[in-house]
């Protein structure tokens, strides 16, 4: 135990150390509101590149670690950095350099559990030093490098999402942005929300309503103009991003003739932009489709129809005059 002692202290005195720490800090605090496969990425990108792939088993029990890695071929040495970062106080990981370790304090297992026992022990007796095996792992044997932490993470979230608009927005987009921005630290969060140029991809990341957002296309292109013109759904999209709650998903829909009407650079923007975009409709009457959607998902509806020759359907209807939205009390 005396070398695990002097590597420690020699460790926790230098910045190395105290960046492995800190890593250990980070790790700890994506877990806090449970273990995702993307947080679990982000957390062995930390450990160690390599094992990147092991994320695909951010829901396993540890205990049945062994018969999975019989199973799925994954070894061992490979699955207890997983056990480690699912349950820090009990699992330890066994690979060649703790294998190696192992030997020169006097700890030799032929198997895992036997290793994980005597590994305990050390812990226990290192408690004035570390909290768990992962603070004991990153200071033995963590890569440390400053740029895998915090930092690196929020300059990934802003490259990621800074250049984000509506039509390139996708639902495991929205899922991997909340996973990670919530183990952030409150300064870091406003740092990645400042960076969001498109206010209806912020409002979604920062202030969602899993109701469904429908436009009517047509209708909501022809607002305060003679021809329509597709600037006014950028526009209207924008607006409803500054809303108190932003709904997530979208469909536009638009009448089947609609491309027809457009002219020179709104029907080049039209085929390049939302043709084929999958969630944009073309549909005729565009208020039945709109309508038979809102029928089937909680929503609002952004359009100045008022859908009188169609029967009652339950939607938050939304208002747009050019210039604002706003909620129709009908």
């Amino acid at each position: 135990m005396d070398k695990i002692s002097s590597i420690l202290m020699e460790k926790m005195l230098s910045e190395e150390g105290e960046n492995a720490l800190h890593q250990a800090n980070v790790i700890r605090r994506y877990a806090e509101s449970g273990w995702t496969k993307k947080k679990m990425e982000m957390a062995l990108e930390m450990i160690n590149p390599s094992m990147r792939e092991l994320c695909v088993f951010f829901n396993i029990s540890p205990s049945d670690a062994e018969d999975i890695a019989k199973r799925s071929g994954v070894p061992l040495s490979k699955l207890s950095f997983v056990c480690m970062l699912l349950e820090p106080a009990s699992y330890f990981p066994m690979n060649d350099e703790t294998l190696s370790l192992s030997r020169e304090v006097g700890i030799f297992s032929k198997n895992y559990s036997t290793f994980l026992k005597e590994w305990k022990k050390a812990l226990r007796f290192h408690s004035e030093y570390v909290d768990d095996f992962l603070d004991l792992y990153m200071l033995l044997f963590g890569k440390s490098d400053k740029s895998m932490s915090d930092n690196s993470v929020v300059e990934d979230l802003i490259k990621l999402f800074k250049s984000k608009d509506f039509l390139s927005l996708r639902e495991r987009d929205v899922k991997d942005f909340q996973e990670i921005y919530s183990a952030l630290l409150p300064s870091d969060k406003s740092k990645v929300a400042e960076s969001l140029a498109d206010s209806y991809v912020k409002g979604v990341f920062l202030k969602i309503d899993r109701r469904m957002l429908i436009v009517d296309g047509s209708n909501v292109a022809m607002v305060g103009k003679a021809n329509p013109d597709l600037n006014n759904i950028f526009q209207a999209f924008d607006l409803v991003g500054k809303l108190k709650k932003v709904p997530w998903p979208f469909a536009i829909v638009f009448d089947a003739n609609f491309p027809y009407k457009l002219k020179g650079s709104q029907r080049i923007l039209f085929e390049r932009e939302f043709q084929k975009h999958p969630a944009v409709y073309l549909h005729s009457p565009a208020d039945e489709k709109i309508l038979e959607m809102a029928s089937c998902h909680p929503s609002y509806v952004l359009t100045n129809d008022r859908y009188m020759d169609y029967p009652k359907v339950d939607f938050v209807n939304l208002r747009f005059d050019g210039k604002k939205v706003w909620e129709d009390r009908r």
